[in-house]
C-alpha cells in the first residue's frame, strides 16, 4: 500500500476539504439494526470477487440521514478507518459559489484531485442538501438556474466516480430524487435507545469509572438526547469533577447537571430530552446515584 502523507494529501484538494486519516476515528455506539447493516455492507466490500462471479459490485454510495450531532460524520469515518483509507470531508456550503457555473467548477475540481490520488479516497459531503436540494420548486432565476447547475454537475460526476461516497443531510426528504438514486445505501441513524445512550455515557465518562446505576441514572436523563449533546454533558461533569474543588463548585451531580442545563441546550427543533423536560425529576434521580466516581489508580 502507498504509503500516506498526510500533509502533501491534504493540499492536493485545493483546500476543498479536511482530510481524516483511519487512525483518527471513533468507533460510533449504533443501534443493532444499523450495526447489522454496516457489518453486511463491510462484508460485501471485501468481497468484491465473490459478487464478480454473479455479475454484482459491491455498493459505494451510501447516504446518511438523522437529527444533528447522531454521529453521521463519525460512522462515515469508522467505515473508510476499517477499510485502511483516509475520509476527506467536505463541508457542502463550501462548494456553493458566488458566480454562475462556479459551484460546478469546485465540484470538477474536487472530484478530478481524489480520482488522481495514488491511494484511495473515502469522500464526505456533510449538510449534503445545501447542494442537491430538490429542483422540482425552481424558477428561473439567476440562483435557481445556479442550483440546477450544481444538481447537473452533482449527477455527473457521481455517474464518473466509483470509489466510497457518503453524504450526511439532516433533511432527506429534500434531497433531489435524482442524487437520492445514485445512492444505493440510505441510512437513518436515530437518537440513540437507552442501551445506546448507557454505553455513551459510560463512553464519554471514562477515565473516571462511574457506578451502573449512575450510568443508568445519566443515560435516563439523557433520553431523546443526541450523542454530541450526551458527550457534552459528561464532558461538563469531568470538567467540574476536576476544576470544581479548586473553585470552590459544588460538585454533587445534581449542581453539576444544574450549571450544565443552564449552559447548554438541544439543538433547535429537535426533541427535548429529559433533563431539561423534567429538571425536578433528573436532579432528584441524580441525588440518589453513587457518587462522586473514581479514577483508576495509576501503576
Amino acid at each position: 500500500m502507498t504509503e500516506i502523507e498526510p500533509e502533501k494529501l491534504a493540499q492536493s484538494f485545493g483546500g476543498l476539504g479536511e482530510l481524516f486519516l483511519p487512525g483518527q476515528a471513533q468507533t460510533p455506539i449504533l443501534s443493532k439494526p444499523v450495526r447489522s447493516a454496516l457489518h453486511q455492507w463491510l462484508f460485501e466490500i471485501n468481497a468484491a470477487d465473490e459478487l464478480a462471479s454473479v455479475g454484482l459490485k459491491p455498493r459505494t454510495r451510501c447516504l446518511l440521514s438523522g437529527p444533528p450531532g447522531c454521529g453521521k460524520t463519525t460512522l462515515a469515518h469508522h467505515i473508510c478507518a476499517r477499510l485502511g483509507i483516509p475520509i476527506l470531508v467536505v463541508q457542502s456550503t463550501e462548494i456553493i459559489g458566488t458566480y454562475l457555473g462556479e459551484s460546478g467548477q469546485r465540484l470538477n475540481k474536487l472530484f478530478k484531485s481524489v480520482r488522481r490520488q495514488a491511494i484511495e479516497i473515502g469522500l464526505f459531503f456533510d449538510e449534503f442538501d445545501a447542494l442537491a436540494k430538490s429542483r422540482a420548486d425552481l424558477g428561473s432565476s439567476g440562483a435557481d438556474n445556479e442550483r440546477t447547475n450544481i444538481t447537473i454537475a452533482l449527477l455527473q460526476e457521481f455517474d464518473r466516480y466509483d470509489g466510497l461516497l457518503f453524504a450526511a443531510t439532516n433533511q432527506a426528504q429534500i434531497i433531489d430524487p435524482a442524487i437520492w438514486r445514485r445512492f444505493n445505501m440510505q441510512i437513518e441513524i436515530g437518537l440513540p435507545g437507552a442501551e445506546e445512550r448507557f454505553a455513551i455515557v459510560k463512553l464519554y465518562l471514562a477515565p473516571f469509572d462511574a457506578d451502573d446505576e449512575t450510568v443508568a441514572i445519566l443515560a435516563t436523563a439523557f433520553d431523546g438526547a443526541s450523542p454530541a449533546l450526551i458527550r457534552e454533558g459528561c464532558e461538563a461533569i469531568k470538567r467540574a469533577l476536576v476544576l470544581g474543588p479548586k473553585i470552590g463548585l459544588d460538585i454533587d451531580l445534581p449542581a453539576i447537571l444544574s450549571r450544565f442545563v443552564a449552559s447548554a441546550s438541544p439543538a433547535e427543533g429537535q426533541p427535548i430530552p429529559a433533563l431539561w423536560q423534567d429538571r425536578r425529576g433528573a436532579f432528584n434521580a441524580a441525588a440518589k446515584a453513587p457518587w462522586p466516581p473514581t479514577l483508576p489508580q495509576k501503576a
